[in-house]
């Protein structure tokens, strides 16, 4: 039997067939590469935005001067001034953070201040919150606790200016007083974006603080 001779148009259909497959498979490991790529791209997009904070709408308890988040349909007014009572409330919760103490929330506290101050008001607070004697007297498992005595708003344009009176207390494990110091203290606040970590979209970029001798009715 003679062997069959291959025809010229039967190679070239061949090699026609076998170039399709390669341009295919090219093609489709280029569009998977470019799949990758995308995914990538959009993994590193996502992955920003959730380490950015994101800015919340916020109501106000117009009785305690307490934000809280609220669902996104309420709106809150870009430029919003601040209540006289938020303002207040702010102020209590950082001279509470800055003043109260004890071995569990001295780290927690101050973190608190730094997050709600600018980087030069932080120097100021730490220079007048004297922490080499904090440290000592969380070593000896002693807790500090703060009042406001008095309150008075200075300014409020183009910043927040605040006078507040305050009272310091130290007491050791035992629920003795060992220490009480009277102050005055200049806090200067602006107003900025409210967000999940600051509801009240204010930060502190000024503090001055000297201590004060309160009048009593024998003086």
């Amino acid at each position: 039997m003679k062997n069959k001779i291959a025809k010229p148009h039967d190679y070239i259909i061949g090699e026609g067939a076998v170039g399709y497959v390669n341009t295919w498979l090219k093609t489709m490991l280029l569009l998977f590469v470019f799949i990758v790529i995308g995914l990538t791209v959009a993994l590193v997009i996502k992955t920003d935005e959730i380490r950015k904070e994101k800015i919340i709408p916020i109501v106000i308890n117009q009785a305690t001067g307490d934000a809280m988040a609220v669902d996104f349909a309420v709106i809150d007014p870009a430029g919003e001034e601040r209540a006289a009572v938020e303002i207040r409330k702010f102020c209590e919760d950082f001279l509470s953070d800055a003043f109260t103490f004890n071995r569990f929330t001295v780290r927690t506290n101050l973190d608190k201040v730094s997050s709600h101050s600018t980087p030069e008001a932080l120097n100021q607070i730490r220079e007048n919150l004297n922490l080499s004697q904090r440290s000592n007297l969380v070593a000896r498992n002693s807790q500090g606790m703060v009042d406001i005595t008095n309150y008075i708003v200075q300014e409020t344009k183009p910043n927040i200016r605040l006078q507040v009176y305050f009272r310091t207390r130290v007491f050791s494990s035992e629920g003795q007083l060992q220490e009480t110091n009277h102050w005055v203290s200049i806090i200067a606040i602006t107003a900025t974006r409210r967000t999940a970590r600051n509801p009240h979209g204010l930060a502190i970029i000024e503090y001055r603080q000297n201590p004060y001798k309160p009048i009593t009715i024998e003086d």
